[in-house]
């Protein structure tokens, strides 16, 4: 198994330099007013060779199905996990990616077995989250806002990103951009020890994939392959397991009953 620290710090380091960078590129690349068929970057490097397809999710964590979708809150629209895509070069998409993947399953497993499991097992979790957290960010700012249904809908709408549809109502579209380097800044913390008691583990009353998020605030998965769910408060600490949990279930309730 590779050294997932040195692959976290890979990501974090190369963030730290270029984030700043990447997060105006992906939030102008949609804006109606910046130049088209601007050339690619990845979105955790910025380089532009060797560009590759990171899903947004990993592919093995909806086991290959091509049929299972996501519903964007902001515009009800679907979209396949399977085409949920980001642009990444080979070196952070089939090294650093990849290797912190394999040993994040790994720790689930051990999780699900019960064996011994350390507080470094659960940061790792908690830096894998955030990294998934970022990629949906980066997805909704690179992804257009869509008419669905009857829905009221201003033909020029189509010209914006869901992340910034997503705060339009509150007439500041540009905490999209905020959201965004916060996720950024997030990946880039290496100490995660603080955030244990807002990360929980469980076994879900039902099984298969199941994945829902709130920008900024909460994600939470379901896997299929283990009798495994975590639900992660992105920036909001708690004292206690308990009030972590409490606060969790009810979301969970509402978002899982709608």
């Amino acid at each position: 198994m590779s050294d997932i620290n040195q692959d976290f710090k890979y990501l974090r380091v190369n963030l730290r330099k270029n984030g700043k960078i990447i997060a105006e590129d992906v939030f102008k690349r949609v804006h109606p007013a910046s130049p088209k068929n601007i050339e690619e970057i990845c979105v955790f490097c910025k380089s532009t060779s060797g560009l590759t397809r990171e899903h947004v999710l990993p592919q093995w964590l909806f086991e290959n199905n091509i049929d299972i979708s996501m519903i964007s809150r902001v515009n009800k629209q679907t979209q396949t996990y399977h085409k949920a895509i980001i642009p990444a070069c080979s070196t952070c998409n089939n090294v650093a990616l990849s290797n912190i993947e394999e040993c994040i399953i790994k720790i689930i497993k051990k999780i699900e077995s019960k064996e011994n499991y350390t507080q470094d097992d659960l940061c790792n979790i908690i830096s894998w989250l955030e990294i998934l957290d970022y990629k949906l960010q980066v997805y909704e700012c690179r992804r257009k806002y869509i008419k669905y249904g009857n829905s009221e809908y201003i033909q020029g709408w189509g010209e914006f990103s869901v992340a910034m549809l997503r705060h339009f109502f509150e007439m500041n579209p540009f905490k999209a951009y905020n959201f965004l380097r916060q996720s950024q800044n997030r990946v880039t913390v290496k100490r995660k020890y603080e955030r244990i008691k807002s990360l929980l583990i469980f076994e879900p009353k039902t099984s298969g994939f199941n994945f829902f998020s709130l920008a900024n605030e909460y994600i939470f998965i379901s896997f299929p392959m283990f009798k495994i769910a975590i639900f992660y408060f992105l920036r909001k600490s708690h004292d206690s397991d308990r009030e972590a949990l409490n606060e969790a279930y009810k979301i969970m309730t509402k978002v899982l009953n709608d």
